[in-house]
């Protein structure tokens, strides 16, 4: 086949969602993807359960390790907040078994996996689009970017790259059982370690994925960060055994102006929409496929119907919360006497906040009142 109502570029969480969600309503849908399957996938793989929930699968099966609790280490004033929840806060997962699980579920619902195959270009034909692809010229309708963070279709159709992205850097450390139990209930993030960033420990089924990250670009010794924080945690490769280092990029804030051009809609990470306060890409990428695939089920083939149901979703569901993240990410990371403030007086209600988040009872809005509640008593006090 090579005739589509909608081509969805890219088969990670925000592709595989917008093609299951078109698929089951009947749309002709492609789910192209670079690469064969399974494919390696660089990030940390903790998935929130606000993103477990969205996806509307049973994702027991490619769950390395459900984690009910986590730990927030606050340097500079030496604390610490642990939060605890009946439902896993974060599953640990591997990216490669999670993108194929979900790819496979928008297969068995009618989508058609086109793999590997890469798009080189986008020309308009007509009212339709023409896809240049190493398996030949594809027409659809509509497509969907969902090729991630450095993918192509965005600029293929014109978009400059005006996002915001940051670095990150993550080992996975083979540890001895000791180590590995002693990780293996509460993932850790520590604050004030990293400038301008945080530091975390997840522990998978047979290693740990330890990283660094700064929301400041152009940071240069992530190396030498996740180096220092690996002696801070205490943990050494299991009998020298060799570490796996991965550099990457996370776009933490969403291209200015209209996320749909003419015919081809921008989502997940290729629309700049990864969460800025813990840069996790998984549970916008799922939000904004699925509203996609929702606008383009609903459109009635319409550009501008489209558009403005895309629109109107992210408008409702994502953007709000987004911006509210960026303002709790400055608190965290850039602002140090503040986020000293705020958690040494209120360090536990913030954190149990933010693990609502996680679990979705909550959103970023909420927190972020929070904790400028807390800051303005600190404003209101009187001087001594």
């Amino acid at each position: 086949m090579s005739d589509y109502d909608v081509a969805v570029v890219g088969a990670g969480p925000a592709g595989s969602t917008a093609a299951l969600a078109l698929a089951r309503r009947g749309v002709r849908v492609a789910l192209l993807e670079r690469e064969s399957l399974p494919r390696y996938k660089t990030c940390g793989g903790g998935v929130v359960y606000r993103a477990v929930r969205q996806t509307g699968l049973d994702l027991r099966s490619v769950i390395e390790r459900p984690c009910h609790g986590a730990t927030l280490y606050v340097h500079g004033i030496d604390k610490q907040f642990t939060v605890r929840r009946e439902q896993p806060l974060i599953s640990m997962t591997m990216r490669d078994r999670l993108d194929l699980f979900l790819v496979e579920a928008a297969v068995r619902a009618g989508a058609q996996l086109l793999a590997p195959c890469r798009v080189r270009e986008l020309v308009q034909d007509g009212a339709r689009i023409r896809l240049g692809s190493d398996r030949g010229a594809l027409h659809a309708d509509f497509v969907i970017a969902a090729d991630g963070a450095i993918g192509d279709v965005t600029r293929l159709a014109g978009w400059r790259d005006d996002r915001r992205a940051i670095p990150a850097l993550e080992y996975e450390v083979p540890v001895d059982d000791a180590t590995l139990s002693r990780f293996a209930q509460e993932p850790r993030f520590d604050v004030g370690t990293v400038p301008h960033g945080y530091a975390w420990v997840f522990p998978k089924t047979a290693h740990l994925s330890i990283g660094v990250l700064s929301v400041r670009r152009g940071a240069r010794d992530l190396h030498e960060q996740l180096t220092r924080y690996l002696t801070l945690v205490g943990v050494v490769p299991k009998g020298g055994g060799a570490v796996k280092r991965h550099g990457y990029v996370i776009p933490v804030r969403r291209r200015p102006g209209p996320l749909v051009r003419g015919r081809v809609i921008a989502v997940g990470d290729a629309a700049g929409l990864a969460d800025p306060l813990t840069a996790e890409g998984i549970s916008f990428a799922i939000e904004s496929g699925r509203i996609a695939g929702e606008a383009l089920a609903c459109g009635t083939g319409d550009p501008e119907l489209v558009r403005a149901q895309y629109h109107a979703g992210l408008g409702r569901e994502v953007l709000p919360q987004l911006r509210a993240a960026r303002w709790l990410a400055a608190l965290l990371y850039e602002w140090p006497a503040a986020r000293h403030w705020v958690f040494r007086r209120y360090g536990q209600l913030v954190t149990e906040a933010i693990a609502d988040a996680f679990l979705g009872e909550r959103g970023y809005r909420d927190v972020w009142r929070l904790a400028a509640r807390s800051l303005g008593r600190r404003l209101l006090a009187p001087a001594r």
